[in-house]
């Protein structure tokens, strides 16, 4: 592999951050759409009196009085509600191996297929934390684990479409070696653009807390992910991305930061599965004002983020939100993994869009 300078590293580090839930910066060529949503956090209540069956009642009854007439597939939701005695690794038995840049080319996530291990990370930062004696904090826990688990199937499913068997474990309700708790003295909704800093932060406790190879190795995982929630209040406005892949990182692990609320909006499951798309090469097929001095990853152009928008590509790393009524869905994903995101993820070998527009191959295409 060939060695950058450090400045042409930065330049990639930036480039390789994907922004691609960041609906407040998207080109005006897309339509004007109003996102609305509904939430289940009314409430700072002692959780004592809670169970978890109740809080997943709770949610899932107000999920479902969203108008999404045509997506019921989701309605039924089997929560564990005992806690698991899975064994727990010693982070010191296996920190990331001195030839991981051989191992993993490609990050700590490689192509969707196989196994995939979802480890998240519950982070507290200068603007939020997380609490689980709180009934309002609660509910956020019981949202991330709804969501995370729509995500999961639905990339599961799509997968299946081009005969991929994609698993993910990513319960960390039964599997406590998948679920982390960290303080972090920063504002992760800031992170598009303190990337370096947060990054760092990020990287580190992962290398000192978590037993990432320890897992991989116990499942056999062809990929591992890491999930960071930042539960900050809804006025601290920055939206989700993604640290994917690049040359010269100094750590294997691929992040998505995940801002549980957003400009007063609650983040839907799309946005969970659009970020973690990112870690297997998904580039953003969307335009926003970051892009204006920067170009879009694999050399792809306005031109055809332009024309992809006009002609409405349902594909979810185009766009979040049901295409028909532009609200956030929050117990289904209306969008479709296209030829195009289904090439740059390893799903397919070839994509006729990308040898028309002579946009680069794919990094598992290389």
């Amino acid at each position: 592999m060939k060695r950058f300078s450090f400045y042409a590293c930065c330049l990639l580090l930036l480039f390789s951050l994907s922004a691609c839930s960041d609906q407040a910066y998207l080109d005006e060529t897309d339509p004007s759409l109003e996102m609305e949503s509904s939430s289940p956090l009314e409430t700072s209540e002692p959780a004592a009196t809670y169970t978890w069956e109740s809080l997943f009642d709770s949610y899932e009854s107000e999920s479902s009085q969203e108008s999404d007439p045509a997506h019921t597939e989701h309605t039924e939701f089997d929560p564990y509600y005992e806690s698991s005695s899975s064994e727990s690794f010693e982070p010191e038995d296996y920190p990331a191996p001195e030839n991981w840049r051989e191992l993993y080319p490609n990050g700590s996530a490689g192509k969707l297929d196989g196994t995939v291990v979802v480890i998240s990370i519950f982070a507290g930062d200068q603007y939020g934390s997380w609490d689980s004696s709180v009934k309002k904090n609660s509910d956020a826990y019981a949202r991330v684990y709804y969501d995370l688990r729509l995500a999961c199937e639905y990339l599961s499913s799509e997968s299946a479409k081009y005969d991929k068997n994609v698993t993910f474990l990513w319960d960390w309700m039964s599997d406590p070696n998948l679920t982390y708790e960290a303080e972090f003295d920063a504002n992760l909704a800031n992170v598009l653009y303190d990337y370096g800093t947060i990054d760092r932060m990020v990287w580190e406790y992962i290398e000192k807390n978590v037993n990432s190879e320890g897992i991989r190795k116990r499942y056999e995982a062809d990929s591992v992910i890491y999930m960071v929630y930042a539960n900050s209040p809804s006025d601290i406005n920055g939206p989700s991305c993604t640290r994917n892949f690049y040359a010269g990182m100094p750590y294997p692990y691929e992040i998505c930061y995940i801002q549980m609320n957003q400009d007063t909006r609650i983040t839907p499951p799309s946005v969970f599965a659009h970020e973690m798309l990112h870690t297997f090469g998904a580039p953003d097929i969307y335009w926003t004002d970051v892009y204006q001095n920067y170009s879009l990853d694999y050399g792809i152009t306005k031109e055809y983020v332009k024309k992809i928008a006009n002609e409405g590509l349902n594909d979810i790393m185009r766009i979040t939100w049901d295409p028909n009524t532009g609200k956030y869905l929050y117990h289904s994903i209306a969008q479709s993994i296209t030829e195009i995101t289904a090439y740059y993820v390893g799903l397919t070998d070839y994509s006729e869009t990308v040898e028309t527009w002579g946009f680069q191959h794919s990094q598992h295409d290389q």
